[in-house]
């Protein structure tokens, strides 16, 4: 594996930390917008998702695979999944019965007014939870686009071509018809009338130092600067960081001995 690696690591286009590509003509059409109005879709769904029937959902999972056991890790595994575990405090205080009547509520028309029934209030606040850990995540992969395609780290790498969806009214002329007119360039061997996303500068000598990280808080493991350096400094590090009960568990964390070192 270590030759293996080695040899594709030192092809044209290659770096320390990858191979190059196994496809001369990949494009990636990033369709972006302003974070505001990527902020209100993902605000959007959210009550969509309620509309169509979320907490029928995760009642019905909590039910089945929660609440027959006595302890579990909502910071593992599936039940970590953004759209579960916010509503949790809300399962445990609360049961079916009173999920019907909340629907019914949230659903009744508004020429009825009637008093607000019980634990609506705290699922609201769920629902502003999960709402904001939606645009958390949203700008997570945002940065991960950052990383993992605009570092230039000396990795070769397809362009991004950047459209703005920010007005879906004029979608053909702004996100349509410039996609089109960017493949079907590439396609003939011309320059893409649209520019791509200019890359950022890096210490390439320093990222691509081949070793293999291990956190113990997280119990990963590392190879390279590059995406060791995006670990440590990532909110869910820290997170399992400020978790963790042993005080020197951060301590151990560092870098050990490379098994595919071709330095």
């Amino acid at each position: 594996m270590s030759q293996e690696l080695a040899e594709q690591r030192s092809a044209p286009g290659a770096c320390g930390l990858g191979g190059p590509l196994r496809y001369q003509n990949v494009v990636i059409i990033w369709l972006r917008c302003d974070q505001d109005i990527l902020n209100r879709r993902l605000d959007a769904r959210v009550d969509s998702m309620v509309a169509q029937g979320l907490l029928p959902e995760i009642r019905t999972f909590y039910e089945s695979y929660v609440k027959p056991y006595d302890a579990c890790q909502f910071h593992q595994g599936i039940l970590q999944a953004i759209g579960f575990k916010e509503f949790v405090k809300y399962l445990e205080t609360y049961g079916p019965e009173q999920d019907l009547e909340i629907l019914d509520y949230r659903t009744a028309a508004l020429e009825h007014p009637r008093p607000k029934p019980t634990g609506l209030s705290m699922l609201e606040d769920c629902l502003d939870y999960l709402k904001l850990v939606t645009r958390r995540y949203a700008r997570r992969q945002i940065q991960w686009i950052r990383n993992r395609f605009l570092s230039d780290i000396g990795r070769e790498v397809p362009p991004i071509y950047a459209l703005d969806t920010g007005n879906v009214d004029h979608w053909k002329v702004q996100v349509s018809e410039p996609a089109v007119t960017i493949i079907d360039a590439i396609k003939s061997g011309q320059p893409s009338p649209v520019p791509c996303v200019p890359k950022i500068a890096t210490d390439r000598e320093r990222l691509q130092t081949e070793r293999t990280f291990r956190c113990e808080t997280c119990q990963r493991v590392f190879i390279g600067e590059h995406q060791w350096q995006i670990h440590i400094h990532s909110k869910k590090h820290r997170k399992m960081t400020k978790r963790s009960k042993s005080p020197s568990t951060d301590q151990q964390t560092g870098p050990v001995p490379s098994v595919a070192n071709s330095g």
